[in-house]
């Protein structure tokens, strides 16, 4: 069955679903259902047995992985602060704490870059670009446990990094 009759027959169905399901959004139900079927365009069809079973468990899949993230984001996220706060955190910040802020990302700049390539690439792609482990493991071809475990050894590297500069008291120079 082509993506075009897949579409027609099976859009409204899908978008009432995620409604009736997990309600009007966030995300928008018409939004789920287009991620669904753009996930399914990227499936070869024969290894689809099932499309419609496809793109209803896709479809509960977008809608708790966007869930998860808003959790996720929530614990981390606090309130804007008001403009004299912004005006207080600005004045505290001395030359001393800058130049000590680009020194921990010139070090974990420098902890990435020695990281063998397929590690610092997983790393990147989780961390920078958003990309779920599984994701990543798809587009790799390997397991997602293997992603999770480099992701680990990448996060665990560059925080090693930046423990060394501060048991040393601040300054990491030896080697360079």
């Amino acid at each position: 069955m082509s993506l075009s009759v897949l579409y027609g027959s099976y859009r409204k169905e899908l978008v009432a679903f995620v409604r009736s399901r997990f309600g009007g959004g966030p995300p928008e139900p018409e939004d789920v259902a287009q991620q669904a079927f753009v996930n399914f365009a990227t499936v070869a069809p024969s290894q689809v047995l099932n499309p419609r079973a496809f793109l209803y468990r896709t479809a509960v899949n977008i809608v708790l992985n966007y869930r998860k993230r808003e959790r996720i984001g929530r614990r981390f996220l606090t309130p804007m602060p008001e403009t004299e706060e912004l005006q207080q955190v600005r004045d505290e910040i001395s030359p001393e704490k800058s130049a000590q802020a680009e020194e921990h990302y010139a070090l974990v700049e420098a902890a990435i870059r020695a990281m063998p390539q397929p590690r610092r690439s997983y790393l990147l792609l989780n961390r920078v670009e958003g990309l779920s482990y599984a994701e990543i493991a798809r587009r790799a071809g390997l397991s997602e446990s293997v992603i999770r475990k480099h992701v680990a050894l990448a996060v665990r590297e560059c925080g090693r990094m930046l423990l060394e500069v501060n048991d040393a008291g601040g300054s990491k120079r030896g080697g360079r």
